[in-house]
Formats: structure tokens, sequence, C-alpha cells
């Protein structure tokens, strides 16, 4: 797959340089992100690949660590979710308690209608939402992946559960915004999970894509890649990219918030 041994050589180097860049900065640690996995009725695979797009938008400036709830184990074991979401790094609901001072971002891939509920009546009875709670209360950023609660996503459509009636539908949409009114980030599609990251998450640091990077894309059968304005393109990434023939749509990250014509688009053929 990989091109030829001097982009290789290249890659592996840039790689390392980066490392040693983020060791020795004063105070730098990798950013930990806890991602609370829920089983729901519609939107599994939707919300599971989330994960893994969003480890890879990363450019492994943020650990993604799995909490399982309970309810998702009896219906999935471990291995099919840590193959769907990219990662093997688990943490436990009782772990995840003891160690909360240490999470940066909560992060929910699939969104039960119970847990919105559960979260607009503060219903702090269930480990999972004290933890979201917790973090809400404590100012961590909040992230929620809408897909499985939105009646207007093409998912529902796609299961053939779109015809419940306007009111329904209405009522389910009003629930979200009101997610969103109490601190929740509410991502709706696919396109802001890399801006969200590189805007609310690694604002701070350069985003590093490598070959690995635009290999997880390609294996999700997507065709672009958004990357933020200033972000670090191995000559490999490059390289892996017009093979599968995705562009490479680098952007300043302030676009998503409405700041104007601030982005520029970089097509993955062009020379740089």
């Amino acid at each position: 797959m990989y091109l030829n041994r001097q982009s290789y050589l290249a890659e592996s180097i840039l790689q390392e340089l980066l490392f040693r860049n983020r060791v020795m900065e004063e105070g730098k640690r990798q950013k930990t992100m806890l991602a609370l996995l829920f089983y729901h009725m519609n939107g599994m695979d939707e919300g599971l690949g989330t994960i893994k797009e969003l480890h890879a938008c990363s450019g492994g400036n943020l650990r993604i660590r799995l909490c399982p709830d309970h309810s998702i184990l009896e219906y999935y074991d471990k291995i099919d979710l840590a193959s769907k979401a990219g990662t093997d790094d688990w943490i436990s609901l009782d772990e995840a308690e003891q160690q909360i001072s240490r999470i940066d971002y909560v992060y929910i891939p699939i969104l039960p209608f119970s847990v919105v509920s559960d979260l607009l009546h503060f219903n702090d009875r269930h480990r999972e939402i004290r933890l979201l709670l917790w973090a809400l209360m404590s100012g961590k950023k909040v992230s929620a992946y809408t897909a499985g609660a939105d009646p207007y996503h093409p998912i529902w459509k796609n299961a053939g559960m779109d015809r419940g009636t306007s009111f329904l539908k209405h009522d389910m949409q009003g629930q979200l915004q009101k997610l969103k009114s109490i601190g929740i980030d509410l991502l709706n599609h696919h396109h802001e999970l890399s801006y969200y990251i590189n805007s609310a998450v690694i604002s701070g640091s350069k985003q590093l894509i490598t070959a690995e990077t635009i290999q997880q894309y390609a294996d999700a059968g997507e065709q672009r890649i958004d990357v933020r304005h200033g972000a670090i393109i191995t000559p490999l990434a490059r390289d892996v990219a017009r093979e599968y023939d995705i562009e490479i749509n680098e952007k300043r990250a302030g676009a998503i918030y409405g700041n104007g014509n601030r982005s520029w688009k970089s097509n993955s053929n062009e020379k740089r």
C-alpha cells in the first residue's frame, strides 16, 4: 500500500520530531476524552463510527477511552465494539468515577431517548448520568452525536422509522435543543466532527495527518477529509490520499462558527 521507501522514511522522521516537540512542551499532556457508550434502537454503527473518525481527526492529540453502559454489553461484546470504534482503550464506569479529574472531554456517540430524558430531569441515580452532570457542572466540554435522537436524520428513513407524527418528531427535536441549552454541544453530521476536534479540542496543537489517518478514511468509504488550517500533512499521507482519490480540504477551524470566508480548499492531487 505504501508507495515508496523515501515517503515512508519522511513519514517516520516527521512523526518522531512531532512526538519529541509534544513531550518537550512544558505542562503539556495528551488530552483524554471519555466516550460513554449506550445501546439504542437505531444509529449504533453510525455512532460508533464517529469514534474512529474522531481518533483519526485528532492526529494523536487525543486519547479516547471507551466507557460502556451495562445495557450495550447485553447486545455487543467488547471485541465487536472495539472493531467498530477503532480503539480498544477501555475504562469502566467505576474507574471513570475514580479518575474523573483526569477526564478533559466527554462524548456521547450514541444518544438514546432515555439518556436525553435522564439528563433533562437531572436523574443522577444512574452513574453515567451523574458523570455527565458532573462534567457539565465542572465546565468540561460535553458533546453528543445526535443521529440516534434526531428523527429527521437520514438513518431513521433508512431504517423505515420516519413515519411518526409531526408532533412526535417536533417534540423529539425540542428535547435535543434543551440539551444544547444546558451546555451539550450537538454534532449532527459527520463533516462536523473534524471541525469540532480541530477547533474545540486540539486548537492549541498542530494537527498531524498521517497515512494511517487517510487509510482510516478510505476504509470508511470517505472521499474527503476536513483538516484545520496549518495542519501537518505528511508526504506519505498525500500519496495515500492520491491513491484513494481522497480530497484533503484544509480550512480555518473558525469557519464552523460563522466567521465568514476564512477557508480555502486544497485538492489532494495538487502540488504544494
